[in-house]
């Protein structure tokens, strides 16, 4: 079964260890072939994908599994 966006950047930060912006995640995604993103701007579906599964903000249509939280200088670290 193909891994959801989320799921993915979770992946990319749990081998980093350590907290990453969108930009970041995105450019390790991007390298390693590790997501198909048919969208043009495939950072921002990244970041608003990420936003929906963040526990400490709220958004519109907030995800029920919420996997990262936001650190105060806008980069997303696990939950």
């Amino acid at each position: 079964m193909k891994k959801s966006i989320h799921q993915v950047a979770a992946d990319v930060l749990k081998a980093s260890g350590k907290p990453m912006t969108a930009a970041e995640i995105y450019a390790v995604i991007a390298e390693k072939e590790l997501y198909e993103f048919k969208a043009k701007n495939a950072e921002s579906v990244l970041r608003s994908q990420m936003r929906r599964h963040t526990r400490n903000i709220t958004v519109a249509n907030q995800a029920k599994e919420c996997v990262f939280t936001l650190t105060d200088d806008g980069r997303f670290s696990l939950a």
